[in-house]
């Protein structure tokens, strides 16, 4: 790659991480204002248990996002006003890290979440991610781990799902609540590690416990939601998830492991 396309592919890295945490961020504030009263039962005023959960990770997410965010576009701005190069790669974890404690705020549902929305910004982050793999293809490197990693990580951020109230008797709503938490709190993790090793390498990690992880919780979700309502949303993208893997995940942490 010229030197004038990767300043093109830097710009477009940066952009399409502050894009996902401009839009997702109005979007989840917006949400914490406008859900208190609205939402039947997803208001803060209707007293169900899930929103006295939701609500304060939906805020702490915000505020843990904002400060991450806040301190990468502080040191980009130093950069530009210092007339510096600013190499999104040289800061690739603090990019991803943010973008991971954001997404806590975007898995949780309120009275005011606009889906479409979400994924707008959820699709920048995607962008972003889409860039970095055509650097690695067009910089003649290895072609298969930048475009498996690339699909795979994409397939696995939407095999997560996101919390929602159920009205299902206990104990089943308490199981089902409780791997939907789970879920959340090990897969965002996940995710913003294999996002920031995607980032900063041009290939993500194909560790086994991952996908393992996200089919046993992520099944679990809609197994015992079955009755109630068909995730298929989950379903589909576990199940892609995890087949993709077997298909080309395990070929890639092989290719992994041989080259060190």
């Amino acid at each position: 790659m010229t030197e004038k396309s990767k300043g093109v592919t830097n710009a477009l890295k940066i952009i399409g991480f502050s894009l996902y945490f401009l839009i997702l961020f109005v979007e989840r504030t917006l949400a914490l204002i406008l859900s208190v009263r609205r939402g039947d039962a997803y208001a803060l005023t209707s007293g169900n248990v899930f929103n006295f959960i939701a609500y304060p990770i939906t805020a702490l997410s915000l505020a843990a996002g904002a400060v991450l965010f806040g301190r990468v576009f502080i040191g980009l701005g130093k950069a530009l006003a210092a007339k510096e190069t600013y190499l999104f790669d040289d800061h690739a974890h603090e990019w991803a890290f943010a973008s991971a404690a954001l997404l806590f705020g975007g898995m949780m549902h309120t009275g005011f979440t606009l889906a479409g929305v979400q994924f707008a910004a959820y699709g920048f982050l995607i962008s972003a991610m889409a860039v970095r793999c055509a650097e690695s293809c067009l910089s003649g490197e290895e072609k298969y781990l930048p475009v498996v990693s690339l699909l795979y990580l994409t397939l696995f951020s939407m095999s997560i799902p996101v919390c929602y109230i159920s009205f299902m008797e206990m104990p089943l709503r308490g199981l089902f609540f409780a791997a939907e938490y789970a879920a959340v709190f090990l897969l965002v993790p996940s995710f913003g590690l294999m996002l920031s090793r995607l980032m900063k390498t041009g290939r993500t990690s194909f560790a086994l416990c991952i996908p393992v992880t996200m089919a046993v919780l992520s099944g679990a979700t809609v197994a015992l939601q079955w009755q109630e309502k068909i995730n298929w949303f989950v379903l589909i993208f576990a199940s892609a998830t995890a087949i993709f893997y077997l298909a080309f995940g395990i070929v890639a942490r092989r290719k992994i492991n041989q080259q060190g």
